[in-house]
């Protein structure tokens, strides 16, 4: 197990998450800047290399990110976390008083890229948590809406996770949600938000979402 615990984790963060209407189509022009997740790297004096969105809606939780300065893909859907993938982690109840993961926690992994003849359809599957009491519903993986736009050096994704997909997703009576991301780029390195992967399994270590009306 590794120990190097990143300082992010000893704070508790908050962000109020803005209700926007996104149409998942791999461009960013509906995001503003009430959506704009804040970087937290930088408590470790660490870089950030891509710019992370979040929104909520009736039809689920939405995620938009754009990544520049890349040249190059490396995507493996049996082992994504050793390519370029973004993963994401859900708690429909934020509880943050257990170490271990409930039925209401969700994990997805999406890759900007890996199917169709040319290779440039991106990937979104739900996985299992490691060390869960217990695992959520599967969420089917054509549920999942992502969209991602190559760029000259980068790309655009867009997902949007569907509210039948997350177990507990009730916004009108549960209006915060568990939240991480970590973004991996086999060039720009490791981003992410509350928590490395390393400390992703443990709910107590991810941020909140406000949900705003």
């Amino acid at each position: 197990m590794n120990l190097n615990v990143p300082q992010r984790a000893f704070f508790s963060f908050a962000f109020a998450c803005p209700n926007r209407d996104i149409a998942v189509d791999g461009a960013l022009g509906e995001w503003d800047a009430a959506c704009r997740l804040p970087g937290l790297m930088g408590v470790e004096g660490r870089r950030e290399f891509a710019q992370v969105q979040v929104a909520w809606n009736e039809r689920g939780l939405c995620v938009g990110l754009q990544v520049k300065g890349k040249t190059r893909y490396k995507l493996d859907p049996k082992n994504y976390w050793q390519g370029d993938c973004l993963e994401v982690w859900v708690d429909t109840r934020d509880l943050k008083d257990s170490r271990r993961a409930t039925r209401y926690c969700h994990h997805f992994y999406v890759l900007p890229g890996g199917r169709g003849r040319d290779g440039l359809t991106p990937i979104a599957r739900q996985v299992p948590i490691d060390r869960a009491r217990e695992q959520a519903p599967p969420c089917p993986e054509e549920a999942i809406e992502v969209s991602c736009r190559r760029l000259k050096r980068g790309y655009q994704l867009e997902l949007c996770l569907p509210a039948a997909g997350l177990n507990g997703y009730q916004p009108q009576e549960f209006n915060r949600l568990g939240f991480n991301y970590a973004l991996h780029d086999t060039e720009l390195g490791l981003q992410s938000w509350t928590a490395d992967r390393d400390h992703s399994a443990d709910p107590a270590a991810w941020g909140t979402l406000e949900l705003q009306p």
